[in-house]
């Protein structure tokens, strides 16, 4: 064959009747010089699937041109078109091409092959946005050295399931250029669609090139000189494998997990007997840092075990409330053989992919099948319609951070699953938890009512003890109120007491309760912004040698200042990175503003000491792994044993060369002994003796806690 024309091309292909891959699409990429794609969802998978077969074009010395689309409401695509979130949208695309492309999953190989086209100049890539949709016409272009072009459109997408006859019905239509009256009357549109596409001039779609930074950035993660085409697994066995991986692809029990030999400790194994013991239901209330993660994972797959051997299938959902920890999830789900469907970001990026998937779960040519959802996209009515879909004896829910799942509206919207295992350290709120509401009992009922009673408990002295967490110094930094302060926590206190016994007596109306909502939050807010606070830090910071002050995290209050009218737009945060830059330390903020690209050089900035510190409020209270961290600096005073416990045992994970950690405590004192100061002092002292209870230097503290009056009985 030397030419499209010499192949014979049918005008249509159908799944079922044609091998559309080996029929159609081999045949014309290997002598095309030239293919143009426009492809409807951003990912990974569908990159990867989207590019089979481009050896054959590199060997004929060709290029590419695709086209990514990505879902615009009609207010986004307005704002866009007038240029009011433009720069905004093209940074936040780059960022995700950069990641698939700079560190591509090893599950598909021909990531690798997509850089090196762009390293080589051979692949030109820009993203079409479309009013109240995305650009998703499915369009493919082939042309040869001899100047031949076919057209290919309709339903089949690039992926296995759009080639496999067993899984989808699809067909394609095929226009070829020597058919002079056809080509002219539908193949010829398609070919100036793209070019009007390509040259931004389509009606109602907004196309974006991808900025020259992007291609530098990968550019400079491609060795050019050292691909090996020879090495490149050609599309039929990704077709095949991936097939195959539909009906195969199961969980499995690691040999090693990071180079070491995988055994759980006895505390996970416990706790799964727990579970399994209470129907496969039931809290694992286990310390931050002890593993809950592994051991969850490690019990699903034994779940899928036990169900295959009876010929029955599993359909794992793992709920979390950050994209940031449903990261961290995915990645550890890997490790034991799951690749989970990630139910984050847009609708798009997940959406068809995942209906698909549990399409082939119901019809069961599948036997397992995970997803990773944050608790927004759980409440969906995409994502709801399609696990009610699915059978509850088949599904097993991992709530992470589980306490979240006590909220009204998420809480309703958990599947129906026989499986339920919640996850936290601290599921229930506290009756002083006064960042989250002040209403935590029926949170707490409708946990328990869904997850059941806690099976395991495995607390930070355990956790200490069996040294799964480093041992710490504890330190106390006294921060008194200013007068000002002072005046404003009483005046505060006095509202809250007041419909505390109002809720108490004849009970409280809808006004009155977001009233004790709003007054409890700002006299958190209040505590956690103290000025008094960062005059001690400065000092404290000020004469830290340069080679001490690495791996250090420093948790901010949130919010303003309070007080002074001239920094009414001041954040805390942005006042503790610049007592902190003043004093010559190295600091990054890590809020959730904080692009998915950005978060991971940012830690791996702090692991490699290019930078000393993080500043954060609250994204790293939940889940995140910072196993490098050795010192913090807690300023945001609570009275949340949630928020507290949780951030101790962030600082405590292990880590290499990691032996000690130590903590210093801003604590809030009042200037009087009013009633709302002691109060205060209660609570402060409640989370005070509480980390002095396991600290390392207990005796040394314990002086200083009876010198300011915040000894705790806890009986």
């Amino acid at each position: 064959m030397t030419n499209l024309k010499s192949i014979a091309l049918k005008s249509v292909y159908r799944t079922g009747k044609d091998d559309l891959y080996n029929d159609f699409y081999k045949k014309s990429l290997s002598i095309s010089v030239s293919y143009d794609r426009a492809v409807g969802y951003f990912s990974s998978e569908i990159l990867a699937m989207s590019l089979k077969g481009l050896s054959k074009l590199i060997r004929s010395n060709g290029s590419m041109r695709l086209i990514i689309g990505n879902p615009l409401s009609n207010d986004e695509f307005e704002a866009v078109k007038h240029g009011v979130i433009l720069k905004d949208f093209t940074l936040d695309l780059s960022s995700k091409l950069e990641d698939i492309l700079i560190a591509p999953d090893k599950t598909y190989p021909r990531l690798e092959l997509l850089s090196w086209l762009i390293a080589s100049g051979k692949l030109e890539i820009k993203f079409a946005l479309r009013r109240a949709g995305m650009y998703h016409e499915k369009i493919g272009i082939f042309s040869d050295a001899d100047g031949n072009t076919v057209v290919f459109q309709g339903s089949a997408n690039e992926t296995p399931h759009g080639m496999i006859a067993s899984l989808n019905a699809e067909s394609i239509s095929v226009y070829k250029s020597w058919e002079t009256e056809i080509f002219a009357a539908y193949g010829q549109e398609f070919v100036d669609g793209f070019e009007r596409l390509w040259l931004n001039e389509e009606i109602e779609v907004i196309t974006l090139d991808v900025p020259s930074s992007t291609y530098e950035k990968i550019t400079k993660n491609v060795k050019i000189d050292k691909i090996d085409f020879n090495n490149i697994v050609d599309f039929e066995e990704e077709l095949e494998s991936r097939e195959a991986s539909l009906n195969k692809q199961e969980p499995f029990i690691p040999s090693k997990i990071g180079g070491k030999v995988f055994k759980i400790f006895k505390h996970q194994r416990n706790a799964l007997e727990s579970w399994k013991g209470n129907s496969f239901k039931g809290i694992l209330k286990l310390a931050t840092g002890s593993g809950k993660t592994i051991t969850s994972i490690y019990g699903a797959v034994k779940v899928f075990e036990a169900k295959k051997k009876k010929q029955q299938q599993l359909f794992l959902i793992v709920a979390v409330p950050y994209i940031e920890l449903a990261i961290q999830w995915v990645e550890n789900l890997r490790l034991f053989g799951i690749n989970p469907h990630e139910c984050f970001d847009s609708k798009s990026s997940w959406g068809k992919y995942f209906e698909n998937h549990v399409n082939y779960f119901n019809a069961g040519v599948s036997n397992f099948c995970a997803t990773v959802v944050v608790n927004r996209t759980l409440s969906s009515p995409l994502f709801q319609s399609l696990i009610n879909s699915i059978d509850s004896n088949s599904i097993m829910i991992i709530g992470d951070e589980c306490h979240n799942h006590g909220s009204k509206n998420v809480n309703a919207a958990l599947p129906k699953a026989y499986y339920r295992m919640g996850l936290s350290a601290t599921p229930f709120r506290s009756d002083d938890d006064e960042i989250d509401s002040p209403f935590p009992n029926d949170a707490k009922q409708r946990l328990l009512s869904y997850y059941g009673d806690i099976v395991a408990t495995y607390g930070l002295d355990d956790a200490i003890n069996d040294e799964v967490l480093t041992q710490y110094e504890y330190h106390i930094i006294p921060t008194y109120l200013t007068e000002e302060e002072q005046d404003k926590y009483e005046e505060l206190s006095l509202k809250i007491t007041k419909l505390m016994l109002k809720q108490n007596g004849s009970g409280l109306n809808r006004q009155d309760r977001e009233n004790l909502t709003r007054y409890c939050g700002q006299r958190s807010r209040l505590l956690g912004s103290a000025k008094n606070k960062l005059i001690l830090l400065s000092e404290l910071t000020a004469h830290i040698p340069d080679e001490e002050k690495s791996h250090t995290l420093f948790y901010a209050g949130e919010g303003k200042l309070f007080g002074d009218p001239s920094e009414d737009d001041i954040k805390v945060i942005d006042q503790v990175s610049k007592v902190l830059n003043d004093n010559g330390w190295k600091t990054s903020q890590f809020t959730g503003d904080v692009s998915r690209s950005d978060r991971k050089s940012l830690m791996s900035a702090f692991k490699d000491k290019t930078i000393d510190a993080l500043v954060a409020m609250k994204v790293l209270d939940e889940g995140i792994d910072v196993p490098a961290c050795k010192t913090a600096y807690i300023l945001a005073s609570t009275k949340n044993p949630r928020q507290y416990v949780q951030r101790r045992g962030r600082i405590l994970r292990k880590s290499e060369n990691k032996y000690l950690s130590t903590i210093y405590d801003f604590v809030v004192l009042p200037t009087n002994d009013s009633p709302a100061s002691k109060k205060l002092k209660l609570s402060e002292a409640e989370r005070i003796n509480d980390f002095a209870l396991l600290a390392a230097n207990k005796v040394d503290i314990e002086h200083l806690i009876s010198k300011y009056g915040l000894t705790y009985d806890f009986t």
